[in-house]
């Protein structure tokens, strides 16, 4: 299930505080990146879009998307806040993945490969053993595998 809110930049900015303080309260916790604004616990999660001028550091325009497997009361105090400081919104028609969360996906797999991949190369030239470099490069696939599903439940509740 998915909720798409709109608020405008000024309003977010003015009570983004507020908003901050519903997602703490229900247990959410920021799980994102400088490009992607996640917040998640393990029923659900709100990503938000913004729309910045980057020429006069404001916010246009924040986009929130609520995804979980059913209602629940942080969905509610969501609304409440939304209408309260003037936006829109409502359950989105897409049942669908984000658009933007696949790409998220793949975003935090390329920065967690960056860390926990073996350089195989490395390792030959240092004489590790062919069978313990396979052994390694196995090891990471799994454990890939498992972050890659972490992540996907994570940023694409369904």
């Amino acid at each position: 299930m998915r909720f798409r809110f709109v608020v405008d930049g000024t309003a977010y900015s003015k009570h983004k505080d507020a908003f901050k303080g519903i997602l703490r309260r229900h247990g959410l916790a920021f799980r994102g990146t400088r490009e992607t604004f996640v917040w998640s616990s393990r029923s659900e999660s709100v990503t938000a879009l913004y729309e910045r001028d980057e020429e006069h550091d404001v916010t246009l325009k924040a986009e929130l998307v609520w995804q979980s497997r059913k209602k629940t009361p942080l969905l509610n105090e969501l609304k409440e806040w939304v209408w309260s400081v003037g936006g829109r919104g409502g359950e989105s028609e897409d049942e669908g993945a984000a658009p933007d969360a696949s790409e998220a996906v793949n975003r935090e797999l390329a920065v967690w490969d960056a860390v926990h991949r073996p350089d195989a190369e490395r390792l030959r030239a240092e004489g590790r053993p062919e069978a313990w470099i396979e052994k390694d490069m196995k090891a990471w696939k799994r454990k890939r595998a498992e972050k890659k599903r972490e992540l996907t439940g994570r940023l694409q509740p369904g």
